[in-house]
């Protein structure tokens, strides 16, 4: 006989753990884009008056694979998830740069947060449709 903790989680348990993974993979993914762009920038094939059109394409690519990843694991919800998967980057992103900066939100926060929600939401729809509908016993 199981005690407490045996094979039954509960829902909060089996739901934050995609998500986890989600941000860390659309952290990573989001991480290698910056990366990527200040690279490209520094060796002159993009300009840099252009760095902001990149900032929001890498983070809206980094919220559309964690929302992906994390709806594909769970299989279901796919809207609310990928919505909560970029919710929590860009909570991530805006507390990182309060702190960095010491700067107050402002009206282009309230952008970078529709593009991390909308993005995530999207990639969660497409993970659930992706998703491995096999069940293992």
């Amino acid at each position: 006989m199981k005690g407490k903790f045996g094979n039954n989680p509960t829902s909060i348990e089996t739901s934050v753990k995609p998500l986890i993974r989600g941000l860390i993979i659309g952290l990573v993914i989001t991480s290698m884009l910056f990366i990527l762009f200040a690279l490209a920038m520094s060796f002159y094939i993009l300009p840099t008056n252009s760095a902001t059109i990149v900032a929001s394409l890498s983070i809206a690519v980094g919220a559309f694979f964690g929302g992906y990843f994390a709806a594909k694991k769970l299989a279901k919800n796919g809207l609310i998830i990928g919505a909560l998967c970029g919710f929590a980057m860009f909570l991530l992103f805006t507390l990182i740069g309060i702190a960095a900066f010491g700067t107050a939100p402002s009206t282009s926060t309230l952008i970078r947060l529709l593009i991390f929600m909308t993005s995530g939401a999207i990639g969660g729809i497409i993970g659930v449709g992706n998703a491995d509908k096999r069940k293992i016993v």
